[in-house]
């Protein structure tokens, strides 16, 4: 014997009928409210993918010399000590053929002879500041950062629904719609779908990546690696930059040694005691293993210089899946050691955002806004 409870269970097709409409209604609505923040995030990622660039392309007039490991280490010592507020040293390689101490927001270039040849500051840039401030948080401080945070994950999500609308009507698809012939609306929506598919996916990552660089603490635990077992790396002698890395060279022989980063200086918890004694300084020594991957430097060893002692090595290769995902999050946000040719793609994916946006703009007032004063 069965009881009625009063629920109709409703056919596929009344379900989907039901689903559809909020579907457009969410892609439609969300994406005219947060289309504002989504403008000013494409739009400065635009200047920014184009100026980087633009320092990419300038070799500084140096062509590209290998450096032995002999003057990689005296390069190391004498950055080091006459420019102690540095924290990187990068040798050159085929894509920077100088050498280079950097910092965050300054950088100095130098020949094979130490000789300045260039030194770059961005707070000496003041659009490029601006541009970036408002591509992090609108020029909001710690507020604008969590908006634009959640207004990347609702970009993504309304980037996911357009796929699925789009796949309604995918019969519909024509390549020539992608640029519009007028302004009408109907140009104008055709062109929108027919753009929107294309860099769907690269603007989905986008957004997603941008959301999870201000929420480091959802990924970045994926970045520690624990050894299986206790292993015994060959010891360096003490305070000694060629020794220590000959010995990091030797145990990849075939990777080439590209830059050297001072560890990073804790800031104390508030409350929290201050740590007895200087810090340990355990170098990050690092590589490129694969001259065909696109993440760079991704292999590192970590030495502690003042005892000559291997800390860690550990290849991109060897991480788990979860730690090879979480590499990747800054770099394909914003192409940090990615080729030139993904900063060029990310820059016109921002491009052709920014286009679909005003597209869609302007079409949704038309047609929300226009009709209400009819």
């Amino acid at each position: 014997m069965h009881t009625s409870i009063g629920i109709s269970q409703g056919t596929p097709e009344n379900i989907n009928m039901n689903v559809v409409p909020a579907l457009k209604w969410f892609h439609n609505w969300v994406g005219f409210v947060i289309s504002i923040s989504m403008l000013i995030v494409l739009t400065t990622g635009v200047y920014l993918g184009g100026m980087d660039m633009l320092k990419r392309m300038d070799d500084k007039g140096q062509q590209y010399v290998p450096l032995t490991i002999e003057q990689k280490a005296k390069a190391t010592e004498y950055i080091f000590e006459n420019y102690p507020k540095m924290g990187s040293v990068r040798f050159p390689t085929e894509h920077t053929p100088y050498l280079e101490a950097a910092t965050r927001g300054e950088s100095i270039a130098f020949d094979n002879d130490f000789n300045e040849i260039h030194h770059h500051k961005v707070s000496e840039i003041p659009l490029w500041t601006t541009m970036f401030w408002l591509h992090r948080n609108f020029l909001l401080g710690d507020f604008g950062k969590y908006l634009n945070a959640w207004a990347s994950m609702l970009g993504g999500l309304v980037t996911l629904v357009g796929i699925y609308l789009w796949w309604r009507v995918r019969k519909s698809f024509r390549l020539k719609h992608s640029i519009p012939t007028d302004t009408r609306s109907s140009s104008l929506v055709k062109s929108h779908i027919q753009l929107g598919l294309f860099i769907s996916v690269p603007l989905f990552l986008l957004c997603i990546t941008g959301f999870l660089i201000t929420y480091k603490g959802l990924w970045t635990g994926a970045l520690k690696h624990t050894p299986v077992a206790e292993i015994q790396y060959p010891v360096s002698q003490k305070s000694d930059w060629q020794s220590q890395l000959q010995t990091a060279q030797d145990m990849w022989p075939e990777s080439l040694l590209v830059a050297i980063s001072k560890p990073r200086q804790r800031k104390p918890e508030p409350g929290a005691e201050k740590p007895k004694g200087p810090q340990e300084l355990n170098y990050s020594i690092r590589f490129d293993t694969h001259s065909d991957v696109w993440l760079r430097q991704a292999d590192s060893i970590t030495m502690n210089y003042e005892q000559g002692k291997i800390q860690s090595a550990l290849l991109h290769s060897d991480r788990s899946f979860a730690g090879k995902v979480a590499t990747f999050v800054r770099p394909l946000h914003d192409a940090l050691n990615m080729p030139f040719k993904y900063v060029a793609f990310i820059t016109a994916i921002a491009f052709i955002g920014t286009a679909i946006l005003l597209f869609s703009a302007v079409t949704f007032y038309r047609r929300i806004f226009k009709k209400k004063r009819k």
